[in-house]
């Protein structure tokens, strides 16, 4: 689903494909990332929404001289194009979806533009080449590097291949025999493939927590090789004090909490109308906010969901919204959840809403997760629960009858935030990875 406000803002670029690989690139400053190009493909939508890509690479790090080819997928049907901005360009390959196999047109599309971009890569038209969430396209681009000595990372956010192999073996999504058959396989050769060739071929590996680098080192890895890099917020951009709280007279006099979901019809999210019938049954006088898009074809099965949960008149649901807007809510309601899965995809994930509404100086509630523990327990920002609705409940109620606790609390995650997750730190870590990568290549090119 394409993100709200995909538009067409930036301006279009006059150079074709072509032509842009005949640029030519400035040799980068050996203690900066001033004149540094970097090659970076990912599944994302274009334009990028998502806060890591936006606030860690097109905020911080082209602040620090860093300029990125971007390789993102359109959000929306348009033609192929470079679109240029500032120090950012992005290389979009055409997308026509109502057409006749548009989907298919699309994958070839993507694809060509792909090995173009190895193309490039191979002939050291780029300092660094980053490629995210793309396991298998990662060999392509690593073996291409190899050939002028680029530098190659993979940013693993996310275990992909394993997650495949969840929805199939678990039938979470619902499919053919046939089509689990070969999702499984895909994902069984493909993780053959990623874990004893894509990864052994970069020089290194970004990803989201240190207990996925363990889980990551198991397959072979060298520890050595990977690091780190939760996801954060921009404290400076995003905070109590610069974020306006939102008015709205469905909260006046009552207790209030917020989820920001990414799909209403997750078992997270039940389990956040599950803590507000648990509240309603105690007795408060609560409201839930869900912050998230409703797809029309859900709606019908929601409202059943709620209406038998009985709590239909106490969910406020706002649609997406940009990330400020969202936190307009977070910043006006009392408590803030954070329900988490604990199975073997997202162990190794840190989750984003958490560290935004701590950010946002207000207490949470978490259900147990490894992340989650560390910064919840590690800040004293909140309370841990264990996984169901019941026991979320029981959390909230403890804040809603302590509000001069919960307000501490609150103050506690901001603070936490400030020191631990603000993406200028974690720029800090990233930006000495490229440098140290570049040192290496400098080295490995200079004449003997």
């Amino acid at each position: 689903m394409c993100a709200a406000g995909c538009s067409h803002e930036m301006e279009m670029n006059e150079l074709s494909l072509a032509a842009a690989g005949t640029e030519s690139k400035a040799e980068p400053a050996s203690e900066t990332l001033d004149g540094v190009r970097m090659l970076f493909v990912a599944p994302d939508d274009y334009p990028a929404f998502r806060v890591d890509l936006v606030e860690l690479f097109s905020n911080h790090l082209v602040a620090r001289g860093l300029a990125i080819d971007w390789n993102l997928r359109p959000c929306e049907d348009m033609p192929a194009q470079i679109v240029e901005h500032g120090r950012e360009r992005f290389h979009i390959a055409r997308r026509a979806a109502s057409e006749k196999f548009g989907g298919l047109r699309y994958k070839l599309a993507e694809s060509w533009l792909r090995l173009k971009l190895a193309w490039r890569a191979a002939r050291g038209d780029f300092d660094l080449v980053q490629v995210r969430d793309q396991p298998l396209w990662v060999i392509t681009f690593a073996l291409a590097s190899k050939m002028s000595r680029t530098p190659c990372v993979f940013w693993m956010s996310y275990p992909v291949l394993e997650g495949r192999l969840r929805i199939a073996v678990e039938n979470l999504v619902p499919m053919s025999r046939p089509a689990r058959l070969l999702r499984i396989v895909y994902a069984l050769l493909g993780s053959f493939l990623f874990y004893r060739a894509g990864l052994p071929l970069c020089d290194h590996i970004m990803v989201q927590s240190g207990r996925m680098r363990e889980r990551v080192g198991f397959r072979g890895i060298p520890l050595e090789k990977m690091t780190p890099v939760p996801m954060g917020v921009s404290t400076g951009r995003y905070n109590s004090a610069s974020v306006a709280t939102v008015d709205d007279p469905r909260l006046t006099g009552k207790k209030s909490m917020a989820y920001m979901s990414a799909d209403v019809m997750s078992l997270t999210t039940h389990l956040t109308f599950e803590a507000l019938a648990e509240l309603l049954d105690q007795g408060y006088d609560a409201v839930l906010v869900i912050i998230g898009a409703v797809p029309d074809f859900e709606w019908d099965t929601l409202s059943g969901k709620l209406q038998e949960l009985g709590i239909a008149d106490r969910v406020i649901f706002t649609g997406r919204l940009p990330l400020a807007e969202a936190l307009g809510w977070v910043r006006r309601v009392d408590v803030c959840l954070s329900p988490f899965m604990m199975d073997p995809a997202h162990q190794v994930a840190t989750p984003t809403k958490l560290v935004e509404y701590l950010a946002m100086g207000r207490p949470v509630v978490g259900t147990v997760h490894y992340d989650q523990n560390e910064v919840i327990l590690g800040s004293g920002a909140g309370i841990v629960t264990a996984f169901s609705g019941k026991a979320m409940g029981e959390g909230v109620a403890r804040l809603f009858d302590d509000r001069q606790k919960a307000e501490a609390m609150g103050a506690r995650g901001s603070e936490w935030i400030r020191a631990n997750r603000d993406y200028a730190h974690l720029a800090d870590t990233v930006e000495k990875v490229y440098l140290d990568l570049l040192a290496r290549r400098g080295k490995a090119r200079r004449p003997a």
